[in-house]
Parts: structure tokens; sequence; C-alpha cells
């Protein structure tokens, strides 16, 4: 069970970055504002819509494209929208960084 445990002072930790703080609170933001967490859910549904659309090999439709481009520009000209994505880019490097020095410690490669 040592490992479960050491799982729980890892998820604390990660908790208490700055980086997971700042993205905590740009999803407050989003979440406080039904206007802004409807278009962000609409532009975060699209996206895995393409994504999936990419993973199984097929073209985006260019419509499809289209459409998904000036949703993506709609977003990112709002900076609370904005603020969002570039938190969860950055909480997405620390948490691959972090997948990285576990895999390495593994050494299984």
């Amino acid at each position: 069970m040592y490992v479960y445990d050491q799982a729980h002072v890892l998820a604390k930790a990660i908790r208490e970055t700055e980086e997971f703080k700042s993205l905590k609170r740009q999803k407050e933001k989003i979440d406080g504002d039904p206007a802004l967490k409807k278009m962000f859910t609409e532009y975060r549904t699209q996206q895995l819509f393409i994504q999936k659309i990419q993973f199984m090999g097929q073209q985006v439709p260019e419509e499809t494209a289209k459409k998904f481009g000036q949703m993506h520009n709609l977003v990112i000209a709002n900076q609370v929208l904005k603020g969002f994505l570039t938190a969860e880019q950055r909480f997405g490097v620390v948490m691959t960084d972090i997948q990285k020095i576990l895999v390495d410690g593994l050494d299984l490669q």
C-alpha cells in the first residue's frame, strides 16, 4: 500500500503548484459565468470531435475546420478563456514532466 500512499502525497504536491492553482482559478472564472461556460463547452466539444476524426485517420471536413477556426478565434479573443487555455497548457507541461520522471524512474526502456 506504500505506493498508493505516495500517490496521494504526489497529488497533494501537485495541488500546491502554482500551475494547478492558476488552472483552478481560471476554471472558477469560467464556471462563474454561464455564457462563458456555454461558449467554452461548445468549443471543447468541437475540439474533441475534430480530434476524434483525426485519430481515426480521416480528413476533417473543410466546413468543420473553418467553423472551429472561427470558434477558436472567438475563444482566444476572450481574456478569461484565453487565460484558462494558457493555464491548462502550463499545467499540462507539469503533468507531462511528472509522467516522464515516473517512466524514466522505472527504467523499462
